[in-house]
């Protein structure tokens, strides 16, 4: 028995956006089981997925967001998450789900490159 993803094949639709996927990882096709068959063992992928729909449920249907920045998106990546239909959530929601997921399973490595701001109010006086 298949169970049916109510989300659609998000690598069958990101598949045109092979050239950012680092060259020595093979693509994936859109073929592979769902996360929610019996006996898959889980993956940090699948891990990932289940953090995005739970980062994505966060945010409510048509809720105004006055606290929102503006950020310009590749005019493919765009249209890839246009086509995608999450529950009727909006690009900007899918972009924070993918961003807070991505930051909250790096957050380590992040960390790293947090700029350290030098101002002349830092140094000591003589």
């Amino acid at each position: 028995m298949k169970t049916e993803s109510k989300y659609p094949d998000i690598n069958g639709l990101l598949g045109g956006l092979s050239n950012l996927a680092p060259p020595d990882i093979p693509p994936e096709t859109g073929d592979q089981a769902p996360i929610d068959t019996p006996g898959n063992a889980p993956s940090a992928d699948d891990d990932d997925w289940v953090q995005f729909q739970k980062n994505l449920a966060l945010y409510a249907f048509r809720e105004r967001k006055d606290d929102r920045m503006i950020c310009k998106l590749d005019r493919d990546l765009a249209d890839s998450l246009d086509d995608c239909d999450f529950d009727r959530k909006c690009r900007s929601d899918i972009v924070n789900a993918i961003v807070r997921t991505f930051i909250n399973r790096y957050l380590p490595r992040l960390r790293q490159y947090r700029k350290c701001n030098r101002s002349l109010l830092d140094t000591p006086q003589t």
